[in-house]
């Protein structure tokens, strides 16, 4: 083995560029700021979202409700239920109750005589001041 010669390393020395060095922190914060504007952006929308479709769940149970108080008053023969808690389990799977909105709740108004349902504010008389998602009072639903 004495005839063969060892292996050498050799070090050959790199230089770095600066497109292998990473990130500077200027380029780091400016990506880190962008993301924040566009994450404000879409919880914004995605608020408003969120507040449309609870107004719209609201308009839905309202419908329902209305289509029930006519219901019983088909199978009745014209004539109105004294309450809405009459309509609990035939018509209605729940009880209806106070009403909650996206700004704003109240209780649900009921005329017997006439079958007509409205959503009153907190006090119960008048009909709800509160303004939805879109600016109309929810008293006029």
């Amino acid at each position: 083995m004495s005839g063969m010669a060892t292996p050498r390393l050799v070090f050959v020395a790199i230089p770095r560029s600066s497109c292998t060095r990473g990130f500077t922190l200027i380029e780091l914060m400016v990506v880190v700021s962008i993301l924040g504007i566009l994450l404000s952006i879409a919880s914004r929308r995605n608020a408003l979202v969120l507040e449309r479709s609870r107004d719209a769940a609201l308009m839905i149970d309202l419908a329902h409700l209305r289509n029930a108080v006519h219901q019983a008053a088909l199978e009745s023969g014209g004539v109105f239920p004294a309450t809405l808690e009459e309509l609990f389990p035939r018509f209605l799977s729940r009880k209806p109750g106070a009403w909650q909105g996206a700004r704003g709740s109240g209780v649900i108004g009921y005329d017997p005589i006439t079958g007509k349902i409205e959503l009153r504010g907190p006090d119960g008389i008048t009909p709800s001041p509160f303004l939805d998602s879109k600016g109309r009072p929810y008293g006029e639903y």
